[in-house]
């Protein structure tokens, strides 16, 4: 069965710094590191120390989104000013050669009519005809099959129907006590945990199925220490608890290193 993996991150994950450019490349880790362990949601909770979910929420979407298709979405803003530090994310859906046949591709509807009634920006020279019966929005985004290369036309597609990575969606969520009680099941990181270990990662590898969350503390405190705000403990609203980084050599471990060495681990197991 298909692992659908979702990572819940908290709204204060950019409060160690007041430095927009460098918030800006601590959310654009975050995005790379999605895209590399084929995340397929990303969901912030609100931290009530810190709360720059807006903030974060922009930047995902923006790095996910292919890169012919930002000026059209993302209009000129200040909290945009410095996504050139986002690393790019290589992704199947951000492409860099020429179309061919078969192939998806991510696209903006730039033009509607009558006939072959709609018009996609699919990052060539100039839009190329959508083939559909379904009504389409003018500057909406849709997900197309190439189908034909003499006169190059697309076609509506679902994410269903592709056999690749395409990306990750965004959620923001209310409370981590909510985001947790809303995942089917959940992974938690702690330091507090058990080690992640080769037992552990056994143990595991049937959890890796289906629907799973993996919930990652903030910069300055556990999840623990989130949910006693809340009233809530840790153990009883998640599956299982887990120490992926055990005898750190550092007082505390960053979300976006906590994220890379979690799911580092536990690629090696999901099915």
């Amino acid at each position: 069965m298909y692992c659908h993996l979702s990572i819940l991150i908290p709204s204060s994950l950019t409060s160690e710094s007041k430095d927009q450019r460098i918030k800006t490349y601590k959310v654009g880790q975050i995005a790379r590191l999605a895209s590399v362990f084929r995340v397929d949601k990303i969901i912030i909770y609100k931290d009530p120390e810190y709360d720059d979910s807006k903030f974060i929420d922009l930047v995902l979407r923006y790095a996910e989104t292919p890169q012919y298709m930002r000026k059209q979405l993302f209009p000129l803003r200040d909290e945009l000013k410095y996504v050139g530090v986002i690393p790019p994310l290589r992704t199947p859906h951000h492409p860099l050669h020429a179309p061919k046949v078969g192939e998806f591709r991510e696209g903006i509807v730039t033009k509607v009519g009558l006939g072959e009634n709609a018009w996609v920006d699919i990052g060539i020279k100039s839009p190329v005809p959508l083939c559909t019966d379904k009504i389409v929005n003018m500057g909406e985004r849709v997900t197309v099959k190439i189908f034909s290369r003499r006169q190059l036309k697309v076609k509506l597609a679902s994410k269903e129907q592709i056999p690749l990575y395409w990306g990750y969606q965004i959620q923001v969520s209310g409370t981590l006590g909510k985001a947790l009680k809303e995942q089917p099941k959940v992974i938690a990181t702690s330091k507090y945990g058990k080690v992640l270990d080769i037992k552990m990662l056994s143990m595991l590898r049937e959890a890796m199925q289906g629907e799973v969350s993996i919930v990652f503390g903030s910069p300055n405190r556990g999840l623990d220490s989130i949910l006693e705000e809340e009233g809530l403990l840790l153990p009883n609203l998640s599956d299982y608890i887990i120490n992926t980084i055990p005898d750190q050599g550092t007082s505390t471990i960053r979300t976006e290193e906590a994220i890379s060495a979690t799911l580092a681990m536990l690629n090696i197991i999901r099915r």
